[in-house]
C-alpha cells in the first residue's frame, strides 16, 4: 500500500506516521479490516457451492474455512485467530477441541455434544445445528434422530434443505484424512445424513 500516496481520499504516508489513539481504530485501520473482511469472504472452501457460501454466517464460515486449513495440516493457533479477524468474528475459541499451540484444531459434532446449543451467533447457526444432528445419528445409532432434530428445529427446514444438504457433503469430504481421524466417524454419518435427507420427503 505503500506505493499509493492516496487511497479513498485517505492520505497513506500520514496514516503511517500518525500518533495512534488508544482503543481507537483510525480511517485506515478500518479501511484495512474491510479489505481483510472482503478477501475472506471469497476464500470459499473447495466443495462448498458459492451460493450456498454466500448465505452464511461469518462464524459458519469461519468454521468451515478453518476445517479446510485443518485438512491442509494448519494447526497454528495464529492462523485461525487471523482468520476469524478477517471473517469478523470475535468469539470462536469454544470451538476448538484443542488450544495448545501447534495442536489447534476444531470440535466436531460429537465433540460438541449439546454444548453451545442454541442462542445467538454460532450457536444458533445452521451449522450448528447440522453438528448436532451428527451427533444424533452417531451416538443413537439412527440416521433418522438425525433427520428428526433438523426438522423439528431447523427454521424454513425445506429452505434450507440443499444448505444442510452441502454442508453434510463437504463434512463427509473430512473421512479418510490420516491426520484427521477424530472426524472419521462424523464424516461417514454426514453421508449417511445427507442421503437420509435427500429422500426425506415427509
Amino acid at each position: 500500500m505503500t506505493q499509493y500516496a492516496n487511497i479513498e481520499g485517505i492520505n497513506i504516508e500520514n496514516e503511517l506516521y500518525r500518533e495512534k489513539q488508544k482503543n481507537q481504530k483510525s480511517a485506515f485501520e478500518k479501511l484495512i479490516d474491510q479489505a481483510v473482511e472482503i478477501a475472506c469472504n471469497h476464500l470459499i472452501p473447495a466443495g462448498i457451492d458459492e451460493f450456498q457460501w454466500k448465505g452464511l454466517a461469518a462464524s459458519e464460515r469461519l468454521y468451515l474455512k478453518g476445517l479446510e486449513l485443518e485438512k491442509h495440516g494448519e494447526l497454528r493457533a495464529g492462523a485461525y485467530q487471523e482468520l476469524a479477524k478477517g471473517f469478523g468474528v470475535r468469539e470462536y475459541t469454544f470451538m476448538f477441541a484443542k488450544t495448545k499451540a501447534n495442536e489447534v484444531r476444531f470440535k466436531t459434532g460429537t465433540e460438541f455434544k449439546r454444548y453451545n446449543l442454541g442462542g445467538d451467533n454460532f450457536t444458533g447457526t445452521l451449522m450448528r445445528h447440522v453438528l448436532f444432528a451428527l451427533h444424533e445419528t452417531v451416538t443413537k445409532e439412527n440416521v433418522r434422530e438425525g433427520v428428526n432434530y433438523l426438522v423439528a428445529e431447523v427454521t424454513d427446514y425445506w429452505g434450507n434443505r440443499k444448505k444442510i444438504m452441502e454442508i453434510l457433503r463437504y463434512l463427509n469430504c473430512l473421512a479418510h484424512i490420516d491426520h484427521m481421524l477424530h472426524w472419521e466417524v462424523d464424516a461417514e454419518a454426514a453421508q449417511t445424513l445427507a442421503g437420509a435427507i435427500e429422500n426425506f420427503n415427509a
